[in-house]
């Protein structure tokens, strides 16, 4: 097992003693092997060609599938504009914003996963440092999707100032 899945792990046996919740952004391959800690939430992201990912019965699960891709980037690739009709909307911001505020108290910690666990997941453990004082590992979360940051934090006007422009 890899030294960082264990280091997560050692932090879910043991969560902080103040009651801050915790947020840790995974692969999907380490999020499959997560042991079914009650204390333990999860945002399972997959990709829109992926399969559901194979977590375990969570009482508390957030499915949600949607591409990797910067989408208020103006200089997208083709390949990334390619995914667009794909991308994270507002109505999943909303989605993940109304499950962590509706988490039982007895959660301690957040684990989030993408199917690489650096873009995706990174962005949503972010936004969940930034919006409700999750303690993370800011060190672990340098790849995060900028656009998917700004729209859970709810800064998407020129997201929408830009869709009006290019139809």
């Amino acid at each position: 097992m890899a030294q960082r899945l264990q280091d997560i792990l050692h932090k879910l046996y043991r969560p902080p003693t103040d009651r801050t919740r915790q947020v840790f952004a995974l692969s999907r391959p380490d999020a499959e092997k997560l042991p079914l800690l009650p204390s333990i939430a999860v945002i399972s992201i997959t990709a829109p060609e992926r399969p559901p990912a194979a977590i375990g019965d969570f009482a508390h699960v957030l499915r949600l599938s949607f591409a990797d891709v910067d989408f208020l980037n103006p200089d997208l690739s083709e390949r990334a504009r390619g995914k667009l009709a794909h991308a994270f909307t507002e109505e999943q911001a909303e989605a993940i914003r109304s499950f962590v505020e509706a988490l039982p108290d007895e959660i301690c910690s957040l684990v989030i996963h993408c199917e690489g666990g650096y873009s995706r997941s990174c962005a949503v453990a972010v936004a969940l440092h930034q919006l409700y004082g999750y303690q993370v590992e800011l060190a672990h979360l340098t790849e995060a999707n900028r656009s998917i940051v700004r729209v859970l934090m709810g800064d998407f006007r020129s997201h929408r100032k830009r869709k009006k422009t290019t139809r």
